[in-house]
Parts: C-alpha cells; sequence; structure tokens
C-alpha cells in the first residue's frame, strides 16, 4: 500500500535559532563565545528570518534488513554496514518508544545541517538540575525497522541569495548569514523528526534517529534515489545537480527508521 507524499511548511519566525548554535558552526568554542560574538548574531537574524522559507516533504515506505548489511529500498538495494545497524537496533543508537502525548524529543543523531556532512554535533547529557523527564519505555534494540519515513527539507532559495549578496560586500556577514541558514534548516529537521515520532507513537510505534546520505558509509549518491521517490522539485522546490549538491543548499535529506 503506497502512502503520499507529505508537504509542509514552517514559520520563519517560530523556528529556533540560538546564537551559540550558530557559532558553533563558524568553529568558535562555546566557552570562548563573547556577548559581541552573539550579539553579531542576533543582529542579522531580522534578515537572515526575511529570507527563510521553510518548507519539508515526507512519506513513508516499506524497506527489507537483508543479509552482509544490505537494505532493499524501493529505489534499489543499498549497501551501508552504518544504516543497517541503525535499523536493525545495533549498538550506539538509542530511541523512545514515547506516548502520543508526551513531550519528551527523540534522542536524536544530528545529521549533515546542509549538503556537507557534520558528525560533531552529538546530543548533549541533560543538566543535572534540570526537572526529571518522564519515564519512557525502551524499546528493544534487536527490534528491526520494517518501514522508514524518507524526507526533504529546505529553507530555500532566498538564503542561498542573501549569503550570496553579503559576499560582494563583507564575507564576514556571509559567513554568518550561511551559518544562520544551517542551524535554521537543522531546527526545520528537529521539528519534522518531532512530528514524525508523534506520527509514529500515535500507533504505538518508535523512531531511530534519523540519517542522511553522505553521513557514515551510507553513500551521496543515495541522494538520486531519495529524489526519485520524494520528488521534492515538485512539492518544495528542491532539485538535486548531477554532482549529488542540493539547491538551495541549505536542504537535508534523511531516512528514520520505524520501529514495531
Amino acid at each position: 500500500m503506497s502512502f503520499p507524499v507529505i508537504k509542509a511548511s514552517y514559520k520563519a519566525e517560530d523556528l529556533k535559532i540560538d546564537p551559540y548554535e550558530v557559532l558553533r558552526y563558524l568553529g568558535y568554542k562555546r566557552e570562548l563565545v563573547t556577548q559581541e560574538d552573539v550579539a553579531q548574531v542576533e543582529a542579522l537574524l531580522p534578515k537572515a528570518r526575511a529570507a527563510i522559507k521553510p518548507a519539508v516533504c515526507w512519506s513513508r515506505f516499506e524497506v527489507e534488513l537483508l543479509p552482509d548489511n544490505k537494505i532493499r529500498f524501493p529505489y534499489g538495494t543499498v549497501h551501508s554496514a552504518d544504516l543497517s545497524r541503525n535499523l536493525r537496533g545495533g549498538a550506539g543508537f538509542a530511541f523512545e518508544s514515547v506516548p502520543a502525548q508526551a513531550e519528551e524529543a527523540v534522542y536524536d543523531a544530528k545529521m549533515p545541517p546542509s549538503n556537507t556532512p557534520d558528525i560533531s554535533h552529538a546530543p548533549q547529557p541533560a543538566s543535572s538540575s534540570a526537572p526529571a523527564p518522564t519515564p519512557v519505555h525502551l524499546a528493544s534494540p534487536a527490534s528491526p525497522c520494517f518501514e522508514v519515513f524518507i524526507f526533504a527539507a529546505t529553507i530555500g532559495i532566498a538564503c542561498d541569495r542573501l549569503v550570496q549578496t553579503a559576499r560582494l560586500s563583507s564575507m564576514a556577514e556571509a559567513s554568518f548569514l550561511n551559518a544562520i541558514g544551517a542551524a535554521a534548516v537543522e531546527d526545520v529537521c528537529d521539528r519534522l523528526n518531532d512530528e514524525l515520532r508523534q506520527f509514529a507513537a500515535s500507533e504505538g510505534k518508535s523512531v531511530r534517529p534519523r540519517y542522511s546520505p553522505g553521513y557514515g558509509d551510507y553513500d551521496l549518491e543515495n541522494q538520486r534515489g531519495i529524489f526519485s521517490l520524494l520528488e521534492p522539485a515538485k512539492h518544495i522546490g528542491l532539485t538535486l545537480k548531477d554532482n549529488l549538491i542540493m539547491v538551495p543548499e541549505k536542504s537535508v535529506t534523511a531516512v528514520v527508521g520505524i520501529v514495531n
């Protein structure tokens, strides 16, 4: 049974864009960030938000986990030990089975915020002073995924143009705007991830951390397959160049395993 491609959009003003996260993309160490650095980011946020047009599309597909770390997707068979471990529930991949009404976010291995993979953004432990989370049932690590959500997300071409224009007069401003875009598309992915988690929870299921082409050994070539399934150009204006770079640049595609 085929599932339709769902498209949605968000308001730029609703995105959580943390100045410290923006500065992290620029290589700043948090303990060395000054108030002046934060002020620089905050001064550019209104301009960036005016250009950001968040949009997503996603669908649900059956997958088959094969021997030798192979996965059969609707677009073809993929060999990836990392993604196979993710979908099979191997060590190192945490996930939650959460009641539909729960508000806790799924532990989410952060995927690339743009076309360039980023493996430096691991989930941070909660502060010891934070209130204890509502207990959740952790599904068995051996629970394999027989279905996945696949999504594409973007913040739109206007943000790319804003960065390109800024480069003509100030490379520093262009760098800040580029990093703001990276933080923005990451928040779009987080928002969609939460919605997919809640969708799965409504069926008594849970989700695995999202996994993007170009991360680990899940080859970037898989972008072609994902684009053939979702047709994001038709739904959200997202296209794929011959060199596998997405346009707009601040865009993400990912696979999210569904656990029964």
